[in-house]
């Protein structure tokens, strides 16, 4: 499901930036359409964000310890191939996501989004889930991925005047 919200995200922005680059007859439903489709894909891809995040800071579970005085089981090598294989390891579709919002920001969202408020509400949408990847340590710690996050947060600053997530970054900025 993660990939088909990042696909569909990905490709509304490449419609959205083909219809506000080329000139065109002057279609007054085209950037409402685009409107509509950016917002649903933003919010479903935070919400699949926040899930993921939400999975990934659970605890996993401890299985009870069976007392007695039985033999150990054995564990065959498929099956601890397959208790390997059930975590599944985020990162890379996360770092996919956090592009994708980066090509969502280079479009010109004060074109689609005629009022301030509409276009800040928007960018919340892309940058809460890029906030809430942030307070993972683990997540942090990679630095492809910090730097993937802080890319969208500072082309949300400057070019969408996000400036008030701007001492959030702060915080979270490595010492130099």
């Amino acid at each position: 499901m993660f990939d088909l919200v990042m696909s569909g995200l990905a490709a509304v922005a490449e419609v959205a930036h083909h219809d506000l680059e080329s000139p065109s007859d002057d279609d007054g439903d085209g950037p409402a359409h685009h409107k509509q489709l950016l917002e649903i894909y933003a919010f479903l891809l935070q919400w699949a964000i926040e899930c993921v995040e939400a999975k990934a800071a659970e605890k996993p579970s401890a299985a009870p310890v069976a007392r007695g005085r039985g033999k150990p089981k054995k564990t065959t090598a498929a099956a601890a191939a397959a208790a390997v294989g059930a975590v599944w390891d985020s990162s890379a579709q996360l770092q996919g996501a956090l592009d994708v919002m980066c090509k969502v920001l280079k479009l010109k969202l004060a074109k689609v989004f005629l009022t301030t408020s509409e276009r800040d509400t928007f960018i919340g949408l892309l940058t809460r889930p890029v906030y809430r990847v942030l307070e993972s340590e683990q997540r942090v710690k990679g630095t492809s991925m910090r730097m993937h996050a802080y890319k969208v947060l500072c082309m949300a600053v400057k070019h969408h005047g996000h400036g008030y997530g701007a001492c959030v970054v702060a915080v979270w900025m490595p010492p130099c």
